[in-house]
């Protein structure tokens, strides 16, 4: 009876650890081929309604919701990395940009304008490695828009 017991036991051990690794190195793949492992740029973009219509923002100046922001990686041309976002009820929007092997890849952003305005900044914004690779500074991109009524 012990050695059937021991059998059992030993059987189950090795079927526990069979499925841990098994588990694990899916796990670790999974994340490696998502990017996980790679350089990630994290951004924000903040639209608002330009009054004045002079590009900068003025003290008192609605936010503007609901446009979207397109983030585009240009070096491995890939459009709208993980999205296009959308933003919230304050214009803003934040993003994390995965960088395949942390290469020098360079990015747009852009904005597609809403229905009833026309933008009064840049509607595209290139951003380099010497921006995105100072992960440190937090930089807002700014797209007013000043309505065409």
């Amino acid at each position: 009876m012990s050695r059937l017991l021991e059998f059992f036991l030993g059987s189950i051990l090795i079927t526990v650890f069979t499925v841990a690794f098994l588990f694990f190195s899916t796990l670790h793949y999974v994340l490696k081929a998502g990017g996980i492992a790679d350089c990630a740029w994290r951004g924000s973009a903040r639209t608002w309604i330009d009054s004045n219509g002079d590009g900068r923002v003025t003290h008192g100046e609605p936010p503007l919701s609901d446009v979207q922001i397109h983030v585009d990686d240009v070096e491995n041309q890939i459009l709208d990395v993980n999205w296009p976002a959308i933003t919230d009820n304050n214009g803003d929007v934040q993003w994390n940009a995965s960088i395949p092997g942390c290469s020098t890849t360079v990015f747009e952003i852009h904005v597609d304008i809403p229905e009833g305005y026309r933008i009064t900044t840049r509607p595209r914004l290139e951003v380099t490695p010497e921006v995105w690779g100072d992960s440190g500074t937090g930089r807002i991109y700014y797209f007013g828009f000043v309505s065409d009524r």
